[in-house]
């Protein structure tokens, strides 16, 4: 797509800059210098916008770890709200282990509650031992969480099980609404490593993270980028390309993740403010 979008650009530039030296020669009016370097302009600022829209695509890793349980009722789902149209959600494939090359990943997930409620992050070995956890308020959509910079980052090669808790009612924990993930940490490719310190924006990370099968990373860094309508097509994007990594092996977790989809893309729309009237 860039290469066409390029090559039809410098076409129609270059036809211009002809037209233009006729013109000068024949005519020599000043005016059409300044129309054709607008249309200069104009074309190579539409090939810059329209560019970062052909984003890449989750691809899972090529020999992915088996996730500890094969089920999708590690997330219970649910909600405190007896209204709501989703659950609690962990953002993350199930049918393997998604991976990061973090020593201090970032976690994501999914609150379908509008009323703000305590809420627990938690760090496991793939053991159960307990390795942090932190306390916070619930906020209404997606939310994501990095691991302390202090704390010792978490050894490549090792899958951890990571959990979050929506207490709905303090005083009874059985109502609770849980949902669980695993994440393991692998070693970055070389190559990898060399694009990733050559990329300059944060949808060139994102492709590459994506590209490389680093759900984890993917995710982060459409996150912690600016909140940009670009930016947040590439969080939708990479929820979308998800879900369809996920559609032959779960079905039911795949339409969970289209279904989170498409209440993020309502709230963005509305977030956005009203276009002026013509």
């Amino acid at each position: 797509m860039w290469a066409v979008l390029y090559s039809v650009c410098v076409l129609l530039i270059t036809v211009e800059i002809v037209t233009e030296g006729i013109a000068m020669m024949t005519h020599g009016l000043k005016r059409r210098t300044i129309y054709s370097a607008g249309i200069a302009s104009l074309m190579l600022s539409v090939l810059f916008w329209i560019a970062p829209v052909a984003l890449a695509k989750y691809t899972p890793p090529k020999k992915p770890s088996a996730p500890k349980q094969t089920s999708t009722n590690t997330t219970r789902g649910g909600s405190c709200e007896a209204n709501s149209s989703a659950g609690l959600t962990v953002l993350v494939p199930f049918s393997h282990v998604g991976e990061t090359i973090s020593g201090h990943p970032t976690f994501t997930w999914f609150v379908p509650d509008r009323t703000p409620r305590p809420l627990q992050l938690m760090l496991f070995t793939r053991t159960g031992q307990p390795l942090y956890k932190t306390e916070m308020e619930s906020q209404p959509g997606i939310m994501s969480v990095a691991l302390p910079p202090n704390l010792p980052p978490l050894s490549i090669g090792q899958s951890y099980q990571w959990q979050v808790v929506l207490v709905c009612n303090p005083r009874v924990p059985s109502m609770n609404v849980v949902a669980t993930a695993e994440i393991q940490v692998v070693q970055p490719a070389a190559s990898l490593q060399a694009q990733l310190a050559a990329a300059s924006t944060p949808q060139q990370r994102i492709d590459l993270y994506a590209d490389a099968g680093l759900w984890y990373d993917a995710i982060a860094e459409a996150r912690k980028a600016p909140e940009t309508s670009q930016n947040q097509v590439a969080v939708l994007e990479l929820l979308d390309s998800l879900a369809s990594s996920e559609a032959e092996p779960l079905k039911e977790w795949s339409d969970r993740l289209r279904q989170i989809r498409a209440i993020e893309q309502q709230r963005q729309e509305q977030r956005q403010p009203p276009q002026p009237k013509p």
